[in-house]
């Protein structure tokens, strides 16, 4: 008896804890978009001085506004894909054989996760 109370107890429990944990949303996950940041923009724009383009954004905005983009919170996914797909500056553009869509919707996710919905 005493066995059959301690396995109800804790299915009840598991039970309960699996609707609180369903109830609430998930946290997005940015792994991926951090990986193809980590292979493809950090060499540029990760933050120090050894970083050009961290750099050059810092020159440009004067302090007004970070020259690391991990920093922003005003970059919307539509502009990190459409900088990356067209680059800007001295930037390069990167093609679909370097970054896929699919990295590329990753990316901006990661890079715009800082800046609130519109």
């Amino acid at each position: 008896m005493m066995r059959s109370l301690c396995s109800l107890a804790l299915i009840l429990g598991t039970v309960g804890l699996a609707g609180t944990a369903a109830g609430q949303a998930a946290a997005p996950d940015y792994a991926a978009g951090k990986m193809v940041y980590g292979k493809w923009c950090a060499p540029c724009h990760d933050p120090g001085v050894i970083h050009p383009a961290t750099n050059a954004l810092g020159a440009k905005y004067k302090g007004v506004k970070a020259g690391v983009i991990l920093d922003w919170t005003d970059l919307p996914a539509p502009t990190v894909k459409y900088w990356v797909r067209t680059g800007i500056s001295v930037m390069p553009h990167f093609r679909k054989t370097e970054i896929s869509d699919a990295e590329l919707d990753a990316l901006a996710a990661y890079l715009s996760r800082n800046t609130p919905s519109q």
